[in-house]
Formats: C-alpha cells, structure tokens, sequence
C-alpha cells in the first residue's frame, strides 16, 4: 500500500493519532472503529493454519537440503532453569489456564491496533528499495562439512524453527505528528580491504548511534611496544580467570608487528599501557587480540568473557547495558576471538583468498562443491535498526580487518551479498529488522554461526511479526543485545530472554506465575507483609541465581567516576486557565462520557450495561481523547485547525475547537501560537531559558514528540532573539552532521530543537550542559535516550536536566507511570527493594489504583497534586512504620549518643540544647544561607514566582529503600520461623506405641536465680508495643523540634527516609533518650499534634 493511500486511510477511519511503539496495555494505540461483534475468547494457537502459512521460495533449498522444515518454533531440550530455582516452599504456581489468555491476548482494542500496525508495516515497506530477494537455487554444491574449527559451537540443534505460527503485526507505531528517520542510502558493500578515513582526537562522533566510547583516533605516533600476534598464556579453563599476555618482544619484532597496520591503533592515553592479547581458551586458540585488548576497559573484557562462555556452551545470552557502555565494541571483540582474528592486516582479505585457494581444487572445477560458509571460521549475522546498520559497518572497519556484507538496498546488491555469503567471503553480513523479517525464509537456515539482535527490545512482543520471525532462526547462538530490557513489563524480559534461549526459561504462563505476578504484587501499597517478603525473595532468586546464566547488565555507575554529574529535575508546570477550562470541556462530552460510565446501567431501563445497549464502547476512541488530551496539556493551539492539515484533520480539529471554546471566539492557529495563556509550559522554558542565557556558554538541548509543537517553539525563540538550530526528520542525514559539528563548537547558538524521534537517539550532543523534555514519553527509556545525547562519554559539565509536565493532566499519569516502570526495572535487574507508592497492580482489573484503568485517564486533578500526595502518603507511612517498628541500635541512655560519624557534627550544636537536641538540628533545622545562591535555587525560586508550586529530583524517588528494606526482612524472619515450626517433627505423645522415649532436658547452666528470672520477665512485660512506641516517637519529635507540626511531617518523612541506617538508628536512639527522661510528659497526650 502506498504511504500515501496508508495515511489516507488512517485519516478517514478516524484512527488516533498514533502514540508510540509500547506494550503498555492503556497507552496502545487502536483504531476508532466501531466495535465488531463480540467474539469467544479462546487461546491463540500455536498450531499452523492455512491461513498463517507462509509459502517460502526457491531459496529455501540455497543449501541443497530437499527436506520440508517442521511446522514448529524451535525449542531445546534442557532444564527449565525456571522450574530449577522457583522452589515450592515459595508458594508459587503457573498461571491458571484464564491467566494465560490474558498473557497472548492485550485488552479489547487489539484488532484495530494489528490494522494500525499493518498499514505502518505497508508503509515501512513501501520504504525499502524493492520487494524481497527470490534467489534462485545455487549455481554450486555444498559438500558435507570440514571438521568444525576449534572456535565453532557446538553442532546446531536438529530442532527447526517454527511455521505457520498465527502472525501478529509487530506493535510499533509511532505518533503522527513526529518525524521518520529518512531511509539509509549508504552502500551496500565497502570495497575490499576499505579503511575508515583517520579521526582527530577531537572529532565528533558520528550522528549514528555508537556504543563505542570516544578514543583518540588512529595512532600517530611513536609505534607499539609489543607483539600484536602472539598469545603466551598459560591454559585457563576457568573463563573467568583469563590470562593476558606477560612476554614482549624483541624491538626489531616489535617495529616490523607495527608495519602490519594494528587496528584499532588509537594513540594511548595518558598513563595508559599497551596490553596483551587476552585469552579466552588457550585449548582451543581463542583469544582477544592485542590490537584491540589494549583499548578495551575492565568490564568490557568481562562483557566478551560472558559472550564467549554462552557461546562455547551452545547458548546464547543478553548484554543488556546501559547506552554508552560499548556493547558494539565487545561483540566485535568477541567476534575478533572466535575468528581467531590478529587485529593486523595480515586479516585482511583472509576469507577471499581462502575461496580462491579452493576453487583452484578438483571440487569446485569439478563438481562446484565447496565447504559450508562456517566451516573454516565462525560466521555471524548481525540485526540492526535501519539507523545504525552503517555505524556497524563503520565501527568493523574501525576495530578489525573484517569482511562484511552489507544486507540492504536494492535486490541485486542483496543478492550478490547472499551469493558471496553462501561461497565463504564474508565473516559478518549486517541487515536491517524490516528486511530480516521480510526475508526470513531465506535467512533463516544459512549456516549462521552465531546471530546478534541490535536493539533486541524489538522483539519484545512475542505474537509480533518480527518475534515469530525471529525465532524460525535455526541457529542456537542467539544474543541480543539492549539497554531497555524491561520496559512496560517484566513479560518483556521473558520474551526477550525466550529468544535467546529458547525453551530454557519455561513457557510465558510460568514466568507469569513465577516472576510476574508476585512481583507486581508485591509493589503495590496495599501489599500484605507475606506479599512483599515473597516479591523480595523472588526478585533475589530473578538477579542471583537464574539471570546470571543468560543476562549481564552493568550500569554506568561503574563508569560514574570518568563522568560528571547529571540531574534530572521533574517540574510540575501548572496547566493555565484557558487550557482548564478546555480540557473540562472535553471531558464531558458524550463519547467520553460514554467511556467513562460503560458498565453503568443504561438510561433506557433497559438493565443492561450502557456499553451493551444503546452506547456501544468503541475501544478506538480511548487512544483517540487521550491523544487529544495529551495536545491539550502541552498547547492549547494543538488542538485548532493548522495550515499543513489534510480536510479530514482539519474537519476533525475544528469540532474540537468549537467544543474547547464554547463561547465562539475560537482564535486562529497562527494567532495562538504566540500567546502564551494557552500554554502553560511555556512560561516555565522562559524562565529556564533565561536564566540559562547570563552565563554564554551554556547550551540546551530542547526536545518535542509533535513536529506542530516543534514549530510554535521555533516561534517563541525567534521572537524572544534566542539563537539556536533545530533538527526534525525533514533534514536530511548528510546535513545533519555539519549541524551537530556547529552546535557543540560555534559560541553563539544557545539552543538546539529537536524532534524526539529524529534525534532523541544516535546523536553526540556533548556540547549541550543542560536538556529540556518539553513533553514527557510513557516509555521513560525514550526519555533516557534524549537525556544520554548530552550526559555520556566526552562530556566535561555537569547537566542538569529539567522535564516539563502538565500538572494535573493526563501527562502527570505518563510520568507516574514512568516511576513504576522505573521501578520496576530496579526491581527485575538489581532486586531493589523501592518506596511503595502506587496502590494499582499492573494487569489486574480489580485493583488498577491510580495508575491503570480508563477512569485515571480521563481525570483532571485541578485542585492537588497526585503524585506529590502519593509520594508524600508513602514516605509518611514509611516514617509510621520506622518509629513503630525499628530498633535504636542502642538500650537506653547510653546509647543516646550519635554514631562515631555524627559525633563531631553533635558538638558543634551547643547553644541549642535547650530546645533542639544536636543531631535534630542538624539533619532538619534550616541550613545556614549559602554565601551565594545556586543556579537551581534561582530557578526554583523563580518557578515558584510563576506559580510553580512543585518539583522533585526524579532519582531521589527511585533511591532504594532502607526502611521497606528492614520491613521485609522482618517479615522474612517470621515467615521462616513460622515455616520451621511447621516442618520440625512434632514429638510423640506419651501414649503412642512404638515411639522412642524422650529425652530428658538438660538444666541450663548457669542456672537462673529466681530474682534474675522475674526482673527478665517484668522487662519483657514493660516493654512497648509497636503502636506505643510509635506514640512516643511522635510526641518526641515534637517536643525536641524535629518538626513543629504537622506541616512538617512530610518534609521530615522524605528527609529521614534518605539517611543512612546508622543516621536513622541516631535519630531513633535520641527520641528514646527523651522519652527515658521524660515519661511524664511521654505519657501525656497533650503534645499530640502529629497523630
């Protein structure tokens, strides 16, 4: 379907706007249709149908193998490592056969979001040079193989991948008003032995994404001091006890490895050494080549030792690091050990020149046979976003002498890679995901010795088009490789990992049980004590036991030393009144109204549900109102008929407008972008901006999803004579790069524009000290994504990020969503124990909270702030729980005094021990004025001005929990005890026959004399419950000035709740010593003002 006829059609079904790629079940777009009839749920199957057979082509026989592939996804026959750790003392289960249909089946909009996702699946490849490769059967023979290289897997599963699997279309749509990246036109394949063009210490990096760290350019100076070629360890058999290189060379040696062109060949760095060739197996020859060790970091080489050891077991696994940290660099590493690769140019060419030598044989000349394309050295395909396919390209020439085919462009040049591929001349064949799932039954069984997903979060849904084809691959070697495994929901992470290892991670339904559901449990507020030691205890056994089998994610805390500071303010911009009184307008109308009372009675007396009578629910039009909020939240002008808007947008923009502005005096969209009452946000920017603008030499990056939005911004800094460039999808890509290189070295542009989709990922913004998220993404790894352009290697400031959202609306939800989501990847990679601020439970109807649910879409909090009550209710209650239940760390008085690290700090408070002991005034009494003020208090002062009311550190609410932390320990203690009890032999009653006669007790010694006996006893008597306890605490805070009243109690809750353990056992450990000399006024109920 042409683009153009796709759009068209969109426009005229009323389709909403499409709101990006996510599985987040409220957050799906879907078409505005109306609601066909209703259908019997059933379970997908798995099982292939006529309809859902693919037919593949001739190229299906490319390795001479006649026989058909079974119509089944390809499985292993191992242990469930899930079944292995998930013991039954946990009390857990699969989910039940009604939960599974909930796990393949996505809430009631899903036909119309597949017909959404075919027509962007048509206009993708609509995109693409030509229609897939039909090859015809090979010109040649492959003859059975040579004995496996010492560096290949073991032998590939005779298992097939899967046909004829129900295709579902892979859910990424992306929202109508941002751009799409233009199509690559780089070349399909670099001339043979093509070096990249030397890169100054200096030069930026490329526009493309890169996870290459920023290394100087290639060596101009004085040549290496070691033999790049030889390994001289010592065998190794433990992976993670590799031995790197000791012996050198010879100087004369040394002089001639030098003329053999090392790559990468960077000049050192200050300090820096050149290493050793690392080696990975001494046995079998594998090992990382000095050229390339040299450059390498620790936790990169680490990172190759994880690949090789999943690789040598016939696994594949998931590199799941933070953006930034190189996974591009150790995948070609791992690629350049098992090659058995020198990183000299004595590698160069080496697969062509060895199918020459054997075609000059008697088995080409005679029969055209030639040996598998893996027979002699590893192969590996490699899987990447259209964008980033040349940055692979590049980044081989840039580490190694490798032969890469370039799988895109048009038919003819992929034909031609295919062909050389199927000889033996290439080592890596590099393809886009539309192509490799486009031409998957031509891919799919070539002798691929590993294959590498890029980007692998793409395969997150696993009834997606490109998941069912990815997983046809009959290669077991499968590594992914992504810094956003869970996204939405940790479902996400067992599709992914399923991938990678399939079968080895049990079925969706027991990852469900298992996984899933008690951890989501688990992080609702409304968690029981078992629930939440349950979801600990899982999330320990998800991060210590199973992932570290098949995952390996490291932080860029590991590198937080080498890089400056960022912070990531969350400024909650009150919404103006026009843009109140529109978006109240909006919400009564009728098709909200309808969504909104759908299971109430109708007002026909009918009895039945308003959706089952005479208003029908049409699920399309949920994403449609929630698309229209959205624009309301950012500008009112979003919402009114545009210049650039086809008749039907226009029509539809127009009912709009007469519904927001009831009264007639609907402005023109030109008029409306310049005032500023219909925007909210935009007197926040002002601010920021200028405050920004005193000091010259900062710079800002200002990020948008909607290109209608891009441009009144474009408005508004030309009008206040800001100077900036600004980048959109219309900018084609070889003028992007002379645009980035003017923003981060020309003094005068201050700002840049950028469209989120076309530069929210791949671009080097280092130039840029602070970054603005005008519009917040319901997916925060998008956000993250913007925030890296400026915080990642080469940047020498401090960032300071600020994220604008319309407080009360719809977007204050995106965000609350985006903290659970947040959360939730604490919880699923390093088992963090979170602050538990929501009530909902993801995917569970009966308990959606404030967070799930059609009703919390369509709620406008005018009057109070739901995610500052939310966050505030969960510290206070964490506070509750603290002063009820925790231990002071001390017995009484003598304890009183503060921990050795507080001791000194406790001095210097003397003249205010009448009425505030030390340790209170210093942790809470206001500090003293700062000589001069902070940029950020500037700000906040000034925002407050505006009527920003207000603002959080976004990290500050994701920090772990010391309190939830010893909550759920407790919990643990008792339910082991409880479950000790339980399994411990019950002695037999003196009646039994048979049963051995019990022993007597011993005494204990020394023996207890009777009055130390009753003093235990009345101490035990005397000692407090947990509510008293709680009582005093709270009327000691008081009456020692921690807080004044009750106003102060939030402020307190948040500040107590980031202390250290030994800060809060002090604090504890002070208000016990008040209470000891004090109970008179301990047990006096006048100084509850805090109750």
């Amino acid at each position: 379907m042409p683009a153009k006829d796709a759009y068209s059609k969109r426009n005229s079904l009323s389709i909403a706007a499409p709101l990006e790629v996510d599985s987040d079940s409220d957050f799906n777009p879907g078409a505005y249709v109306p609601e066909p009839p209703p259908k019997k749920k059933s379970r997908p199957s798995t099982a292939p149908t006529a309809r859902n057979k693919r037919k593949r082509g001739v190229a299906s026989d490319i390795l001479g193998s006649k026989s058909k592939k079974p119509e089944k996804r390809h499985r292993v026959d191992e242990s469930n490592a899930l079944l292995q750790y998930f013991e039954a003392d946990l009390d857990l289960h699969s989910a039940s056969e009604d939960d599974e249909e909930e796990i393949f089946v996505r809430g009631p909009a899903r036909e119309s979001e597949d017909e959404a996702d075919e027509e962007r699946e048509d206009e993708e490849d609509d995109r693409d040079d030509d229609e897939p490769v039909a090859i015809s059967k090979a010109s040649f023979m492959y003859r059975e193989p040579e004995p496996a290289s010492s560096s290949q897997a073991p032998p590939e599963s005779s298992n097939n991948p899967p046909k004829g699997a129900p295709v579902v279309d892979d859910d990424s749509v992306t929202e109508s008003d941002t751009d799409s990246p233009p199509p690559s036109s780089l070349a399909n394949k670099m001339p043979s032995g093509q070096t990249k063009p030397a890169v100054n210490d200096s030069a930026t990096e490329s526009e493309t994404e890169s996870d290459t760290d920023p290394e100087p350019g290639p060596s101009k100076v004085a040549p290496p001091k070691i033999s790049w070629g030889k390994a001289v360890a010592k065998p190794s058999p433990d992976i993670d006890n590799s031995e790197t290189e000791s012996d050198t060379e010879p100087e004369e040696e040394l002089n001639e490895t030098h003329k053999l062109r090392p790559k990468p060949g960077f000049p050192l760095r200050s300090g820096q050494k050149y290493e050793p060739a690392l080696v990975l197996d001494e046995a079998k020859g594998i090992k990382i080549p000095a050229a390339i060790n040299t450059y390498l970091r620790d936790y990169q080489r680490d990172g190759v030792k994880f690949l090789w050891r999943q690789y040598s077991e016939g696994r594949g696994g998931l590199l799941g690091d933070d953006m930034g940290l190189g996974k591009t660099i150790q995948v070609i590493s791992f690629l350049s050990a098992i090659m058995k690769k020198d990183g000299l140019s004595s590698d160069k060419d080496r697969r062509h020149n060895h199918i020459s030598r054997l075609q000059d044989g008697e088995a080409w000349r005679k029969r055209r046979e030639l040996p598998k394309a893996n027979a002699k050295w590893p192969t590996c395909l490699i899987i990447a976003p259209s964008t980033v396919v040349h940055n692979w390209q590049r980044e081989f020439e840039t580490w190694g002498y490798f032969e890469v085919g370039m799988y895109n462009g048009q038919r003819k040049d992929r034909e031609d890679v295919l062909h050389d591929f199927k000889l033996g001349r290439f080592d890596v064949v590099v393809t886009s995901f539309d192509l490799a799932r486009r031409d998957i039954d031509i891919l799919d069984e070539l002798p691929w010795s590993c294959i590498i997903v890029d980007e692998v979060h793409r395969v997150k849904n696993e009834s997606s088009k490109i998941a069912l084809a990815y997983h046809q691959f009959a290669c077991r070697n499968r590594f992914g490789l992504t810094g956003t495994t869970i996204q939405n929901s940790y479902k996400e992470m067992w599709t992914i990992l399923d991938w990678t290892n399939p079968g080895r991670l049990g079925t969706a339904r027991q990852w469900q049980g298992y996984v899933v559901k008690p951890l989501t449990a688990g992080q609702s507020t409304g968690a029981s004590e078992e629930g939440r030691a349950k979801a600990l205890v899982v999330a320990l056994i998800l991060r210590d036991k199973l992932l570290p089998n098949f995952f390996l994610r490291r932080t860029k805390d590991i590198i937080k030393d080498q890089l400056p500071r960022k912070t990531d303010q969350v400024v909650f911009c009150p919404l103006t009144d026009r843009q109140i009184a529109a978006y109240k307008h909006l919400l009564t109308m009728e098709p909200v109204q309808n969504l909104l009372k759908r299971d109430s009675p109708c007002d026909c007396e009918s009895r039945k549900p308003r959706k089952n009578c005479c208003h029908p629910f049409i699920p399309g039009e949920v994403f449609r109102f929630m698309s229209i909020l959205i624009k309301l939240s950012n500008h009112l002008g979003l919402i009114l008929p545009g210049p650039t808007d086809t008749p039907e947008q226009t029509a539809r923009n127009r009912t709009l407008s007469e519904i927001a502005f009831p009264e007639g005096n609907i402005p023109k969209y030109g008029a409306a972008m310049m005032q500023p009452e219909y925007c909210g946000k935009w007197r926040a920017l002002e601010v920021l901006l200028k405050e920004w603008r005193k000091d010259k030499t900062n710079k800002v990056l200002i990020f948008t999803k909607s290109v209608k939005l891009l441009d009144m911004l474009d408005f508004h800094l030309n009008t206040k004579s800001f100077p900036f460039l600004r980048l959109d999808g219309s900018i084609k890509q070889n003028e992007r790069m002379p645009m980035i290189d003017k923003f981060n070295h020309d003094p005068d542009v201050f700002i840049f524009l950028i469209s989120t989709l076309a530069g929210g990922t791949g671009l080097n913004l280092t130039g840029a000290n602070k970054v603005v998220i005008f519009d917040p993404n319901w997916n925060p790894a998008h956000d993250l994504q913007a925030m890296d352009r400026a915080f990642r290697f080469g940047q020498v400031r401090d960032v300071a990020v600020y994220r604008l959202l319309g407080a009360g609306s719809v977007e204050e939800l995106i965000y609350a969503r985006q903290i659970y989501k947040q959360q939730q990847m604490a919880i699923g990679y390093e088992a963090s124990v979170q602050t538990r601020y929501f009530e909902g439970v993801q995917g569970d109807n009966a308990r959606q909270g404030e967070l799930f649910g059609i009703n919390n879409i369509f709620t406008l909090h005018e009057d109070k702030l739901a995610t500052k009550m939310a966050i505030e209710k969960a510290n206070l209650a964490e506070l509750d729980w603290a002063l009820a239940n925790m231990d002071a760390g001390g017995k009484g008085k003598k304890h009183a005094k503060p921990a050795n690290e507080l001791v000194d700090a406790d001095a210097k408070i003397k003249e205010d021990g009448v009425n505030f002991k030390g340790l209170g005034a210093l942790l809470f009494d206001d500090e003293p004025p700062p000589t001069a003020l902070r940029e950020e208090d500037v700000i906040k002062k000034t925002l407050g001005a505006i009527g920003v009311t207000y603002s959080h550190m976004n990290d500050d609410i994701l920090v772990p929990s010391r309190i939830e932390a010893a909550r759920t320990k407790k919990t643990l203690q008792k339910v082991r005890k409880r479950q000790s009890a339980a399994t411990a032999p019950r002695p037999a009653s003196a009646g039994t026959s048979g049963a051995p006669p019990r022993a007597p007790t011993p005494p204990a010694w020394p023996p207890i004399r009777r009055h130390h006996k009753a003093k235990a006893q009345a101490k035990a008597k005397a000692a407090p419950t947990p509510e008293q306890l709680l009582r005093t605490r709270q009327r000691a805070l008081v009456r020692l000035g921690m807080i004044g009243g009750p106003q102060d109690v939030p402020t307190f809750a948040r500040e107590f709740a980031h202390q250290t353990e030994t800060m809060q056992q002090a604090i504890l450990a002070e208000l016990d010593t008040w209470t000891a000399d004090n109970p008179e006024a301990a047990a006096s109920s006048s100084d509850s003002g805090v109750e």
